[in-house]
């Protein structure tokens, strides 16, 4: 692959991703560190983001990662939490005790970096083919005494009784109970893990909120025993109860409103009139009808621990983040991720399908 090409691209601020990288490979960083020797200053930088994309951070040579440690020291330090977003699936932990927390989840090599880089780094794991999902796991400073964990061990990525898509019939029914299967299994894996982890950490919770639809879930153990899971892709496994669901509906439970109650609405040459009329009469007969909203996991994280779109500056920050590598880590490489810069600017707030003004 032509590196001078990619780094030129990058300083012309041209789209550019981890996908178009996926013809490069190791025999491509000498180039690259050539461009770092000889390159401008616009062009040394792009080819430092496109070492750390292809190779991590050993692949920026001896020099060029003092220089990255000495920056993130510099930065841990007065740096102002800001709420993440699309973070869909963490674990939380009541502790401060990063080593224990490391070894937990069978991490090594962990590289301190702000809660910035964590965030811009674990946004960017679903980018990208093989094991970009599973070979590093952000774990973030304490927060307000709870260790937030974004990832799973190599283990409960890959558990027995897993069967891998390729090996999936082409047949688009048999295919969809093979996802079934997969999604029952790791259900288990999941809930056996937290409660693994209740044991040694007093307790565990598991949170996951998917931002692409309306699937979430939530785990909570304490010293070995399973306290409450729910899910709403199987509501069916649930088990036990949490006081702070009290006063909402479930995910899986329909709205209580009157049947037709918005059988009477017209539909006029503008889609969008039906819809504006649609929330004033749902929200009005919430109101009057005295329906709870829903829960998900992003309430019940907010009650029970940390929420991370919700930490800030009043949050009580301990220690610093990491980025340390699992068994698929260990075994494939860091995987790849482009970094445009050290700090994080969370996308907007994302309107809700109820609110009137995005309608």
């Amino acid at each position: 692959m032509d590196m001078r090409a990619a780094a030129e691209a990058l300083v012309a601020g041209e789209r550019f991703s981890v996908w178009d990288l996926d013809k490069a490979g190791p025999d491509d960083l000498p180039e690259l560190r050539e461009i770092r020797r000889t390159g401008n200053p616009a062009l040394r930088n792009a080819a430092r983001a496109l070492l750390f994309a292809l190779g991590g951070p050993e692949a920026l040579g001896e020099y060029d990662l003092a220089l990255f440690r000495r920056l993130i020291r510099s930065k841990i330090d007065g740096e102002v939490p800001v709420a993440m977003r699309g973070c869909e699936f963490w674990y939380a932990l009541p502790t401060a005790d990063q080593a224990a927390v490391l070894d937990a989840f069978g991490l090594s090599d962990p590289e301190p970096v702000t809660m910035s880089l964590g965030t811009e780094i674990w946004n960017q794991h679903y980018l990208g083919p093989g094991h970009q999902r599973c070979a590093r796991v952000y774990v973030s400073p304490a927060l307000d005494g709870w260790t937030l964990v974004f990832g799973r061990p190599s283990e409960d990525m890959h558990p027995a009784g897993i069967t891998e898509e390729s090996s999936w019939s082409v047949e688009p029914r048999e295919q969809y109970q093979a996802m079934l299967a997969n999604e029952k299994v790791r259900r288990e894996v999941d809930r056996e893990r937290c409660v693994e982890l209740s044991r040694r950490f007093g307790a565990a919770h598991q949170y996951f909120r998917s931002y692409g639809d309306s699937m979430t879930s939530w785990c909570v153990a304490e010293k070995g025993e399973l306290v409450r899971f729910y899910g709403n892709a199987a509501p069916e496994e649930s088990a036990g109860e949490l006081a702070a669901e009290n006063g909402y509906l479930l995910p899986h439970e329909e709205t209580p409103l009157p049947e037709g109650w918005a059988d009477d609405i017209p539909h006029t040459e503008n889609p969008l009139d039906w819809q504006r009329e649609w929330v004033r009469r749902y929200r009005r007969l919430k109101t009057e009808l005295e329906i709870p909203d829903h829960c998900d996991a992003d309430t019940i994280a907010e009650a029970l621990s940390v929420h991370p779109g919700k930490i800030g500056p009043h949050t009580r920050v301990t220690g610093n983040g990491v980025i340390a590598l699992t068994g698929c880590g260990r075994e494939y490489g860091h995987p790849r991720t482009l970094l445009k810069g050290l700090t994080y600017t969370p996308a907007p707030e994302p309107p809700s399908l109820l609110d009137e003004d995005q309608t």
